[in-house]
């Protein structure tokens, strides 16, 4: 049975060192040590570990609560925080707005932390369940959305899409009419959640906080940028890892 595999972000040597072992003595596989958000996020991908044992506290520009908020973009990996932090503010953002189930308090013992990782494992377990009952779609169509053109709804192919561009609150959805020429449409809502509205599109992924590309349209690939069609775009930090995982180079 292929173990479990762990990441540590801490910045204190000797905590990351003993949250190693006990992991290790338990049967758990360390995935990787990191001492500041910047430096996981440079090597983190959604298959590198199950589970993320986070300090809120991190060396760089990034703390522990901002470091899984783009961690969320990429991945549901739960987190088990450890801190010495007592802030409230701190603690409910981080209990609300990541994927944390288990929030640990410096000094924890070796118990503390078994229970956290066992309530992270119940929780893949569950999110593990729940799509394999829903994995059966129950929409009707999923190669093509319907958008409102005043009092009716237009049919847009999926395939038609070529990509979305976040601008401020608003969104820019630009496809291919019939006549294969680039049209574009303004929603009035932001990038997070048209793109939570199209999950279920396999070819649209997101590189970058203001950009959903549909990869068909992919035309060549540069360092940490791409060409849409003719269109260049950046590659985002978060997303640059997980992308090129993605893409197949000869």
């Amino acid at each position: 049975m292929e173990r479990t595999k762990v990441l540590i972000i801490e910045d204190e040597p000797f905590v990351a060192e003993t949250i190693r072992t006990i992991l290790e003595e338990t049967g758990y596989f360390v995935a990787g040590v990191f001492s500041s958000g910047e430096e996981m996020l440079d090597n983190f991908h959604p298959k590198l570990a199950d589970i993320i044992i986070m300090d809120i506290h991190l060396k760089g520009n990034m703390n522990g609560v901002e470091t899984s908020l783009a961690v969320r973009k990429i991945s549901p990996t739960p987190i088990i925080y450890v801190t010495d932090n007592n802030a409230q503010a701190l603690r409910k953002k981080a209990i609300f707005e990541t994927n944390t189930v288990q929030y640990l308090t410096k000094p924890f013992t070796a118990i503390d932390l078994d229970v956290a990782i066992d309530l992270a494992l119940k929780t893949l377990r569950k999110d593990a369940e729940e799509k394999t009952l829903t994995n059966e779609s129950p929409y009707l169509a999923d190669d093509c959305i319907f958008i409102k053109e005043g009092e009716s709804f237009s049919k847009l192919h999926i395939d038609k899409i070529v990509m979305l561009q976040a601008d401020g609150a608003y969104c820019k959805l630009f496809y291919k009419n019939n006549k294969n020429i680039t049209e574009k449409i303004l929603f009035s809502e932001n990038m997070s959640v048209l793109e939570d509205k199209l999950q279920f599109a396999k070819n649209l992924y997101r590189i970058h906080r203001s950009y959903i590309i549909n990869v068909s349209y992919l035309s060549k690939i540069q360092e940490n940028r791409l060409w849409i069609e003719d269109e260049e775009l950046p590659i985002g930090k978060t997303y640059r890892h997980d992308f090129k995982n993605r893409i197949r180079f000869m």
